[in-house]
């Protein structure tokens, strides 16, 4: 018999790990000279590939779950939840047209990490507890789907 220790992850768990990985890429960003145009690039490619594979995921999966909770609270959030990921993807679309070099890029940057940094925020603390009212059986199944999805994406490699 093994002695393997079997890790149960939560929906929760698989967001987690990815707002740590986007908060980790902003900090990189930010520690950047403004010359170092190739580098800010590069971060921005991934910082928006993340992003883009996040919100898809927590949009087609994991809010509808939530929305299931069926409360007045659980609803609220993932209607907030959509509007923040609309304002996001209107910033990356932006960001998308302009130089990694440019004034005006840095600042949509600095407002997209504010952006993103508030929702986790938001998401971690209020949303969780919510979503911690669904079933095991539930989350377990989300686990499932989120990581098909997460690894089907990055499979596509979205740009």
């Amino acid at each position: 018999m093994s002695d393997t220790k079997v890790v149960v992850k939560t929906p929760m768990q698989l967001l987690k790990q990815d707002h740590q990985t986007v908060k980790g890429l902003f900090a990189e960003y930010a520690k950047l000279g403004d010359g170092d145009v190739e580098e800010k690039d590069r971060l921005w490619q991934q910082i928006n590939e993340e992003l883009t594979i996040h919100a898809e995921i927590e949009e087609r999966l994991f809010y509808p779950a939530v929305r299931d909770v069926n409360t007045d609270e659980a609803e609220d959030l993932v209607n907030e939840a959509i509007e923040e990921h609309r304002v996001v993807k209107t910033l990356l679309e932006e960001m998308s047209g302009i130089d990694a070099g440019a004034e005006t890029f840095a600042a949509k940057m600095k407002v997209l990490r504010e952006n993103v940094e508030h929702h986790i925020e938001e998401e971690e603390k209020e949303m969780f507890s919510q979503s911690k009212k669904l079933s095991k059986e539930v989350l377990e199944s989300l686990v499932i789907e989120m990581e098909t999805m997460k690894n089907d994406l990055e499979d596509q490699d979205i740009e």
